[in-house]
């Protein structure tokens, strides 16, 4: 961690990830904001970590709503002064093993809302804050390896993560002349309490499963420098080689020639058609 982390805001707190740099940052001696919907276990957290010499603070917010992410805002510059670093790491799971069609709208909704919307409303609210004063600083946005690694019944998770790596990217961008860093944490699979007893939907999960302390590591030991892109599980390499050379593959495919069947031809049915 960068000497000059003396203070952080972490989204999702209360467990998996965003526990896990919660506890990371606050034994390095750092004052933590933890927030999270789940007031009562986000408590508990908070207690624990007091309880062990943290200097932490329990916010209850619904990120997904825009004066809730204004007031975790308000709280976190009035207990700590300034901001040294903001993880954007709250998200859900949603609809797994469902193909698009069949996943309830309602809950696919549901996912961008915590997966897309509230990291969007985050940014929004600190950024303008951490460049009015001018300090270096460290934006973390939590993707997933599912930015960029798509199975079978996965759409609505993948497709928040695609929206959220985009977002990062282009914060990325909008902030390069200015002091604030930004890096986007793309983890595998992880062993937290949102993924217990799953089953990874086909070609979705990858081989390897880390524990959110490792992935917390990973993300501790990049701030203040300007890595971007953040993976924690070994098999990332592999995993995006295979993506990008399936891309590459059609890149550099040939158009059809004017003789190629484009369609396929009906496949055959048994028994005679009723007319």
């Amino acid at each position: 961690m960068h000497s000059q982390t003396q203070t952080a805001v972490v989204t999702g707190a209360a467990s998996g990830i965003g526990l896990a740099l919660s506890a990371r940052l606050a034994r390095a001696g750092a004052g933590v904001i933890m927030a999270d919907v789940e007031g009562g276990a986000l408590r508990r957290r908070a207690a624990e970590l007091t309880a062990q010499g943290g200097r932490v603070t329990a916010v209850t917010a619904d990120l997904t709503d825009p004066d809730a992410v204004e007031r975790l805002a308000d709280t976190a510059f009035d207990e700590l002064g300034d901001i040294d670093v903001v993880c954007n790491n709250a998200g859900v799971l949603g609809p797994v093993g469902q193909p698009l069609w069949e996943a309830p709208l309602e809950r696919m909704r549901e996912v961008f809302e915590v997966n897309h919307w509230a990291h969007v409303l985050v940014a929004r609210a600190f950024v303008p804050r951490l460049l009015a004063r001018g300090r270096p600083a460290h934006l973390v946005h939590t993707a997933s390896m599912s930015a960029f690694v798509v199975g079978a019944g996965s759409a609505a998770y993948a497709a928040s993560k695609h929206a959220d790596l985009a977002v990062a990217r282009s914060l990325r961008a909008d902030l390069a002349d200015t002091g604030i860093r930004v890096s986007v944490l793309c983890p595998g699979r992880v062993d937290t309490p949102m993924v217990q007893g799953l089953t990874a939907p086909r070609g979705a999960g990858g081989d390897t499963s880390v524990s959110a302390e490792a992935v917390a590591g990973v993300v501790v030991d990049a701030l203040g420098s300007d890595r971007f892109y953040l993976f924690s599980n070994s098999d990332a390499p592999q995993r995006l080689r295979d993506q990008f050379d399936d891309v590459w593959r059609h890149v550099s495919l040939s158009p059809p020639s004017p003789e190629e069947e484009l369609w396929p031809a009906p496949k055959a049915t048994t028994g005679a058609t009723k007319h």
